[in-house]
């Protein structure tokens, strides 16, 4: 958690604003969309490598499409990978739920006029997705941004 912390008059330690990533950091999407690409391979005549997903956390959307193709050696392109593995994912998402303390650190920080943004390696029409299944989450964040509305994603410092 990236945290903007400010010492105040009496010397008491103020946090000003938070920064949270969403995907397995307050949303516990990553084990609910676990077999999807399990599912979908097998249409291709290919089996899931687990060691190869493994290393993919983290990537972004594209960047994941990309690297999958390649590992694979499917005879697709990225856009039309995307169209048919999105709605798969999509159908997931509904199920996903807030890890442990989430909301309780969410409701916390918005009862207590904490400013909470959201920064996210996936791209914001899939964040506003799937917090749209979190009740209230939409209200609490006062800014979401997607990887998709800066040059590049994490690691790098843009988001």
């Amino acid at each position: 958690m990236n945290n903007f912390e400010c010492e105040s008059q009496n010397g008491e330690t103020h946090i000003s604003a938070v920064i949270r990533d969403l995907d397995g950091t307050i949303l516990n999407t990553e084990q609910t969309t676990k077999g999807v690409l399990g599912e979908l391979l097998p249409r291709y005549g290919k089996v899931l490598d687990r060691e190869k997903e493994d290393q993919r956390l983290g990537m972004t959307f594209k960047e994941s499409l990309v690297a999958i193709i390649k590992d694979y050696d499917l005879p697709i392109t990225t856009d039309c990978f995307s169209e048919e593995i999105t709605p798969m994912y999509q159908e997931k998402w509904v199920h996903a739920k807030a890890l442990p303390g989430a909301n309780r650190l969410i409701q916390h920080l918005y009862k207590h006029e904490v400013p909470f943004a959201l920064a996210s390696n996936s791209m914001r029409k899939n964040i506003d997705t799937k917090i749209s299944h979190q009740k209230g989450w939409r209200e609490y964040f006062l800014v979401i941004l997607g990887s998709d509305q800066v040059k590049s994603g994490k690691p790098s410092p843009d988001l």
